[in-house]
């Protein structure tokens, strides 16, 4: 379902039910789990057909393509795809979404596919890019270094959803005092009806 609510949240799946409310004119990037290139283009091809997909001015698409190759840290603009590693597709995805300058980057496990020299690019790209970013992550020593708040989506919650403020270590701290408090709270009531 993590998958399927950032489809949502990018607008690329419609909601079974409730409505996907955003302001105007709101930029939204969105890096998949899994990307998928021609394998027969080029990096620098790649990134030239976003930019002409979105319509954007053909004079801004050197300094952009640029941009986005210095971002990803390309050793070669004439790279074919069919060449890259999963991690470096990982990285043509990202540099692809962040060359549209989006408001809000989504992303779905953004360290697969990485080794740790990537996933190490990836915190200081996060950590220095002024936007913001929503990531679905089960690498929880990438979260620690990422996140600064955490959203748990679960039942077991009243509202059905546990929100902290901090690092990953602080969220776990914060949901294991909340989920000892409800469990202190029901079993407080239990002995009242007893």
């Amino acid at each position: 379902g993590k998958s399927t609510l950032l489809k949502i949240l990018a607008g690329l799946e419609e909601p079974d039910r409730g409505t996907r409310s955003m302001r105007r004119r709101l930029r939204v990037g969105y890096v998949p789990q899994d990307s998928s290139f021609a394998d027969d283009q080029t990096v620098e091809k790649i990134l030239t057909q976003v930019l002409i997909a979105e319509g954007l001015d053909p004079h801004e698409h050197t300094g952009r393509v640029a941009k986005a190759l210095s971002l990803g840290e390309f050793p070669s603009s004439n790279q074919a795809v069919a060449t890259l590693s999963g991690g470096w597709k990982k990285r043509l995805a990202i540099a692809r979404s962040l060359m549209l300058e989006p408001d809000v980057l989504l992303m779905d496990e953004p360290t697969n596919h990485l080794d740790v020299e990537g996933i190490l690019w990836l915190e200081e790209l996060l950590k220095a890019e002024p936007r913001a970013f929503l990531v679905v992550s089960h690498d929880r020593r990438f979260l620690e270094s990422v996140a600064s708040r955490m959203l748990e989506l679960n039942r077991c919650y009243p509202t059905g959803m546990f929100e902290a403020k901090g690092r990953y270590s602080d969220f776990l701290e914060q949901r294991d005092a909340a989920l000892q408090a409800q469990t202190d709270y029901q079993a407080s009531l239990a002995n009242r009806v007893r």
